[in-house]
């Protein structure tokens, strides 16, 4: 044997037995421990359930309910209703006429206001033709009052020239004449002619080549007034110039007495358009 060396080490150290089952076991516990860990966290974050429960005492007992009587209502007995009357003839005969006289009253107050509507419209209408007559009998009126002075113009030319013929011939000139028997006063010609010629208007040209003359016979009543319409024995040619003679004739009526204190029974005349 080698010097220094013990004698042990020429025996080998035998194994420990069970030491590969006790780390098999204890590995075992591990996971073991480790699963118990991981279902406890998970069971612990689960939301409790609720649990409902009654308590009931054996010694407490209900009292027995008290019995309830039925009541049989008796049998319903029809109530016969007491019928209104019936209204008699008269009475329904006096209803049917207030009906009549309330639609007629209906009737009435209709008519009535349309009566009322119509008069106002009558009304207004007549209103607005009475402004316009009026409107136009202003206008006829300013019309009137020129043709009236123009015609009254005309007058006093007529007058005024026809006075000049009397005054220069000593009569009428040949305005009146006197024929036969029916001899007439030279002035009393005159205040004819002058009547005449003052009443009549003559708007036709004067103009004209020669000097139209036109010739007119007047019967006459004892009062003056024309016997029948002025005969026009000749005419000048000028039915306008003849026109107005006649016409002034007609208005001069009815004509005065003479100096004798009578009226001619007839009256010839003679009348020149440029005289």
């Amino acid at each position: 044997m080698p010097p220094g060396r013990s004698s042990a080490a020429h025996y080998p150290i035998p194994n420990e037995p069970g030491r590969n089952t006790a780390l098999i076991l204890a590995g075992a516990m591990h996971v073991l421990l480790f699963l118990f860990l991981w279902v406890g966290v998970h069971w612990q974050s689960k939301t409790p359930v609720g649990v409902d429960a009654e308590i009931w005492d054996m010694n407490t007992r209900e009292a027995a309910p008290v019995p309830v009587a039925t009541i049989v209502p008796p049998p319903a007995t029809e109530i016969e209703q007491p019928q209104p009357p019936k209204p008699s003839a008269q009475e329904i005969a006096e209803e049917h006429d207030a009906e009549i006289a309330l639609e007629r009253a209906r009737e009435k107050r209709i008519a009535d206001h349309k009566l009322m509507e119509e008069q106002k419209k009558e009304k207004a209408q007549k209103e607005q033709k009475e402004q316009d007559l009026k409107k136009q009998d202003l206008a006829k009126i300013a019309e009137q009052k020129k043709i009236d002075a123009k015609e009254q113009k005309q007058r006093d030319e007529n007058l005024k020239r026809l006075t000049s013929q009397v005054a220069g011939s000593g009569g009428a000139g040949d305005a009146v004449k006197s024929t036969g028997n029916n001899r007439v006063d030279a002035g009393y010609a005159g205040k004819i002619a002058a009547k005449i010629k003052s009443n009549m208007v003559y708007a036709g040209p004067e103009n004209v080549s020669d000097n139209p003359t036109v010739e007119f016979r007047i019967d006459l009543f004892p009062d003056g007034s024309l016997r029948g319409p002025p005969k026009k024995t000749k005419s000048s040619g000028v039915s306008k110039f003849d026109d107005a003679v006649e016409a002034a004739i007609n208005k001069s009526a009815p004509y005065p007495a003479d100096k004798s204190g009578e009226v001619p029974p007839v009256i010839p005349l003679t009348y020149r358009l440029k005289d």
